[in-house]
């Protein structure tokens, strides 16, 4: 399962922290808005991640903890999990997330079956 990041960070920054958690040969295309024309909400570091993938963005599931995330990530077509700060996570407008959740530790195979289509 190809893996990849698209942040709004600077490149430098994403590097630092992939580096510092000893992540980065965990992700196979590492993408930063820095490079695009206009960060997130715009959907283009996710368009740009998924080609670089060589995947349809229809074919992704993103991660998301900001409003603007989410909606860059289903503006680019994709399925999208929220998982707030707890301070947010009774924002409403994280409903348009597939899923939100308050810990990635809550994501199950049931609800990544349902997200890939495997359900």
């Amino acid at each position: 399962l190809p893996l990849a990041l698209a942040s709004s960070s600077n490149r430098a920054i994403i590097e630092a922290v992939l580096a510092r958690l000893k992540l980065g040969p965990r992700f196979s295309v590492i993408h930063s808005a820095e490079h695009e024309p206009y960060g997130k909400p715009h959907p283009g570091v996710y368009l740009s991640t998924a080609e670089q993938l060589g995947v349809s963005p229809r074919h992704c599931l993103a991660l998301e903890d900001s409003i603007n995330g989410v909606i860059a990530a289903k503006a680019a077509r994709m399925a999208c999990i929220a998982v707030p700060d707890p301070a947010h996570i009774d924002d409403r407008r994280f409903g348009i997330a597939d899923v939100v959740l308050p810990s990635l530790t809550e994501l199950d195979e049931t609800i990544w079956k349902r997200l890939t289509g495997q359900a």
